[in-house]
C-alpha cells in the first residue's frame, strides 16, 4: 500500500520517464480510475449482461462442499463425445488444407449444408442445402435472428421459462421480453393467442419444442400446428431452436415445427451430437430471410472455422449417427435414475418433469421457497443445481429448480438426488 501511495505521488509530481515497478502500478490504477469515467459512456445495451456471471455464483456454490454433485451441465458426457471419430476426420481434412486456410464458406461448406438438409429432413422439414447457413452453435443463429428482425422496444414472445442464453441475447437487443406459459406439454396455446392478440409489435416466437431448456417438455403435433397457424395469422416469425431433437430416449418422435410451415427459422446444432467446443450449429431458412442473415453474419465473423466444418462434414458422413445411438445408451439409464431417485427422495409436496429426451428435469417445490436462498442450503449438503429464476425474464420461478443429468452418472445421480431431498425437508420441515 506505502509502495503504491508513494508511486502516485510520484508519477503525478513529475513529467520523468516511469521506470521503476512501484510507477507502472500506479499506471494500472490510473488506467482503472480511466475505465471508471469511461462506463458512463457504456451503450445502454449492456444492462442485459447483469452484474456478475452465473458461473461465478456457480463456483462460490461449488465451493460449499467437499464433494458437491453437479446438476447444471447442459453438455453432452466425455463418455458419449466421439473423441476418436472427430480425431480420425480431422486427420484426414489436415492432409489436404493448404486450399481451404483462406477465407471462403461464408455459408458454410456446400457439402456440409447438404448433409444439414438431409438431416432436417428426417424431422419431415424439406429444406434445400441454398437454404442452410452454418453457424458457431444455435446460439449465433439466436444473434443473427435479434440483428436481422429487432429494433429496440420489438416484443419476443418467449416461453415461459426458457433458454436463459436466448432472454440475454433478446435483452441485448433492447426488445420486450413477453412470457407464455409452458404446461407439461410446452407452450399454452391459447395463452399465445391472447399475448398475440395485446401485442402488435410482437415480432417473433421463440419455442424449444422438442426436449425443451429447462423443463425437458416436448410440444405434441397438434400443439406444432396451432402455432404455426397463430404465427401466420398475426405475421410474426417463428424461431424454433432444436439443440436435443435427436436425444430421444423413449416415445414417438415429433416433427420439426418447421416441417408444418417452410417460413420458420430452424436452428440446429452439433453441440449435444459431437461436442459444443466445436461451434457448429446452422440456421435452416426460406432464402429472403437467410440472405439477410447471411450478410450479418459476414458482418460478425466472416465466417466458421473452415477446418472444423470439413471436419464435422467427415464424421457426419461415415459413424456419426451410430455415435448418437451410442450416447442415447449413455443418457437414457442416467435419466432413468434421475426420475427413480425422485421417487425415492423427494417429499410428496415437489413434483417434477418426465422428460422423453434431452437433458433436463425441471422441479417445482412449493410457492414458498425461494430457490436463491435454498440453492446455498443444497450447495452446503453437496447438490448444486441451476436455480430456477434463472429461466425467466421477470426473474420469478423462484420455486423451480432444473437438474441436468447428462454428465453425471447413475450413482451420483441417485447420491445428489438423496442430498436434495434431505436439504428440501431439512427446508420444509425444520
Amino acid at each position: 500500500m506505502t509502495t503504491a501511495t508513494t508511486a502516485t505521488s510520484t508519477s503525478t509530481s513529475t513529467s520523468e520517464e516511469v521506470s521503476s515497478a512501484a510507477d507502472i502500478g500506479a499506471l494500472t490504477v490510473d488506467a482503472r480510475t480511466g475505465a471508471d469515467r469511461v462506463r458512463p459512456r457504456f451503450a445502454t445495451r449492456t444492462k442485459a449482461y447483469g452484474g456478475s456471471s452465473i458461473w461465478t455464483d456457480i463456483l462460490g456454490l461449488l465451493k460449499q462442499h467437499p464433494d458437491p454433485i453437479y446438476f447444471g451441465d447442459g453438455s453432452p458426457a466425455k463418455e458419449a463425445i466421439p473423441l476418436d471419430l472427430m480425431q480420425e476426420a480431422s486427420q484426414r481434412v489436415w492432409a489436404n488444407a493448404l486450399d481451404v486456410l483462406a477465407y471462403g464458406d461464408q455459408q458454410g461448406v456446400p457439402a456440409l449444408r447438404e448433409v444439414i438438409a438431409r438431416r432436417m429432413d428426417r424431422l419431415g422439414a424439406k429444406v434445400d442445402a441454398s437454404e442452410v447457413l452454418v453457424t458457431a452453435g444455435s446460439t449465433q443463429g439466436i444473434e443473427l435472428a435479434c440483428r436481422v428482425f429487432l429494433d429496440p422496444g420489438d416484443v419476443v414472445i418467449v416461453e415461459e421459462p426458457t433458454f436463459l442464453g436466448a432472454l440475454e441475447t433478446f435483452a441485448t437487443y433492447e426488445a420486450t421480453i413477453v412470457g407464455v406459459p409452458v404446461d407439461e406439454h410446452g407452450m399454452d396455446m391459447d395463452a399465445l393467442a391472447e399475448t398475440l392478440a395485446r401485442e402488435p409489435r410482437a415480432k417473433l416466437i421463440y419455442t424449444i419444442p422438442t426436449f425443451h431448456n429447462p423443463t425437458g417438455t416436448t410440444m405434441p403435433v397438434e400443439r406444432r400446428q396451432r402455432l404455426v397457424d397463430l404465427a401466420r395469422q398475426h405475421n410474426v416469425a417463428i424461431l424454433e431452436d432444436d439443440p436435443y431433437v435427436e436425444l430421444r430416449y423413449d416415445g414417438e418422435a415429433v416433427p420439426a415445427v418447421k416441417a408444418f410451415d417452410n417460413r420458420v427459422i430452424y436452428l440446429g446444432t452439433f453441440s449435444k451430437t459431437i461436442a459444443p467446443g466445436i461451434r457448429t450449429g446452422w440456421v435452416a431458412a426460406p432464402s429472403d430471410i437467410l440472405a439477410m442473415m447471411l450478410s450479418a453474419r459476414e458482418v460478425m465473423d466472416i465466417s466458421n472455422d473452415r477446418i472444423t466444418q470439413r471436419t464435422v462434414l467427415e464424421a457426419a458422413r461415415t459413424e456419426l449417427d451410430d455415435r448418437i445411438v451410442h450416447a442415447r445408451e449413455v443418457y437414457r439409464p442416467r435419466r432413468d435414475a434421475m426420475l427413480g431417485a425422485l421417487a425415492e427422495y423427494m417429499p410428496e409436496e415437489v413434483t417434477w418433469s418426465q422428460p422423453e429426451g434431452g437433458f433436463f428435469i425441471w422441479i417445482t417445490l412449493l410457492a414458498s421457497f425461494d430457490v436463491d436462498t435454498f440453492a446455498h442450503a443444497a450447495a452446503a449438503q453437496g447438490t448444486v443445481f441451476f436455480p430456477g429464476d434463472w429461466f425467466y425474464h421477470d426473474k420469478s420461478g423462484k420455486n423451480r429448480i432444473r437438474l441436468s443429468f447428462s454428465t453425471v452418472t447413475p450413482e451420483r445421480i441417485t447420491e445428489g438426488v438423496r442430498r436434495l431431498g434431505e436439504a428440501i425437508r431439512a427446508e420444509l420441515y425444520g
